[in-house]
C-alpha cells in the first residue's frame, strides 16, 4: 500500500465513515457457487454518501499486468490532498474483452471494499482458496463453501508515482 506523507486527516475522516458504515447488501446471485454476494453497485451504495459527507473520494483505474493479468488500482483520497493507494492483481479467466471486463469489475469491488473497510462476503478462513487439485488448480468450492480471495500488492503503481491534488 502506498500513501501520502501524512494521512492524519484521511484517517480521521475514514474512522467517521467506518463508524457509520453498514455492510454491503448481498443482493446478487452466483449460480456457480450457489451463493449470494454484494456486487459493485451494492458496495458503492453502502459507502458513497458517507465518503462524500466526510470529504473522501475513491479513484479507480486499471492497467495490463504480466502473464494474463489486469491490475486494478484503488485510491482513497481526502479533500486535504492526502491519499492511500492499493493495487490488486487479477488473473484473467478468459483472455478476451469479457474476461478483462469481468476481472476489472471484480477487482474494483474488492479494492473498494478493502480500502474503505466494507464487509459483504462471508469469511471462510481461506478454506476455498486452499482447495487445490493435484494439478495445482483451485477446485470449485462445495455447495456450503464461499470462495476466498486475497489482496496482494503488486509493488509500485503501474503508471509510476501517484499524485492526488
Amino acid at each position: 500500500m502506498n500513501k501520502s506523507e501524512s494521512i492524519a486527516n484521511l484517517a480521521k475522516s475514514l474512522a467517521l465513515v467506518q463508524a457509520n458504515l453498514a455492510p454491503a447488501k448481498r443482493d446478487s446471485t452466483n449460480p456457480f457457487f450457489n451463493s449470494t454476494y454484494a456486487d459493485l453497485t451494492s458496495v458503492w451504495g453502502s459507502c458513497r454518501e458517507l465518503l462524500a459527507k466526510h470529504g473522501l473520494s475513491v479513484i479507480q483505474g486499471n492497467s495490463i499486468g504480466a502473464n494474463n493479468t489486469v491490475i486494478v488500482e484503488t485510491i482513497l483520497a481526502h479533500e486535504s490532498g492526502q491519499w492511500i493507494q492499493s493495487e490488486l492483481c487479477m488473473p484473467l479467466a478468459k483472455n478476451d474483452p469479457q474476461g478483462v471486463g469481468s476481472a476489472i469489475t471484480y477487482g474494483r469491488r474488492y479494492g473498494l471494499a478493502a480500502i474503505v473497510g466494507i464487509v459483504a462476503d462471508d469469511d471462510d478462513d481461506g478454506n476455498a482458496a486452499s482447495l487445490k487439485s493435484g494439478n495445482g488448480h483451485v477446485q470449485p468450492p462445495t455447495k456450503n463453501q464461499q470462495p476466498s480471495y486475497r489482496r496482494r500488492p503488486v509493488g509500485q503503481p503501474a503508471n509510476g508515482s501517484v499524485q492526488v491534488s
